[in-house]
């Protein structure tokens, strides 16, 4: 998927699934310490915590929960399955209320364009998902919808909204676009193997 380009996918699963996950959601500890960058902590800081890096569970007080994995699956073998995703970067858990300093900035997920962003709005009612061009005007709003999943390149500069009441909570997944597994050793003894 190039920058500029997005697709939102709702209702893939069943409404007492993301009912049930909704609340499961809205439940997991977070941190008053997540920032798009360091240099924004000022500006924007909100809850969160890293639930995934590298196909890694990074709670140690937590049980990996089984739907994030059924959502992986879901997106590397159905929705994406395009991108013959093989890894997950990671999984962060962001959470925000109504305040001003938990309205996100503008940013991107990677420094390049070879990673898939899905944005899983788990719990709450509102707080948008802006994505916007390279200057950082704003090009697309998609409302809140527990549920539904934003996927776009990670390249592409965008921001999520605080709620306008109660809690918001997403998922924020990065795939490599590419096998990270397979080094450049791999593909060097590969490449000999051909006549």
């Amino acid at each position: 998927m190039k920058v500029g380009e997005f697709k939102v996918v709702d209702d893939y699963f069943p409404k007492w699934l993301i009912h049930n996950v909704s609340n499961y959601i809205a439940m997991i500890p977070v941190r008053w310490d997540n920032s798009p960058y360091r240099d924004t902590f000022s500006k924007c800081r909100f809850m969160g915590n890293m639930l995934l890096e590298k196909d890694e569970w990074q709670l140690k007080d937590v049980p990996n929960s089984w739907f994030l994995q059924y959502l992986i699956e879901s997106i590397k073998l159905d929705i994406c399955k395009e991108y013959n995703i093989t890894n997950t970067l990671r999984c962060l858990h962001n959470g925000q209320f109504p305040m001003e300093i938990m309205n996100a900035v503008n940013h991107t997920d990677a420094d390049n364009d070879n990673y898939l962003s899905v944005i899983y709005m788990g719990h709450g009612a509102s707080g948008d998902t802006v994505l916007c061009d390279k200057d950082g005007n704003d090009v697309e709003r998609v409302s809140f919808k527990e549920g539904r999943m934003v996927i776009f390149n990670s390249h592409q500069l965008h921001r999520g909204e605080a709620p306008t009441e109660g809690y918001r909570c997403t998922w924020g997944l990065v795939f490599p676009l590419f096998d990270p597994t397979f080094s450049g050793e791999t593909i060097n003894s590969l490449l000999t193997l051909r006549p």
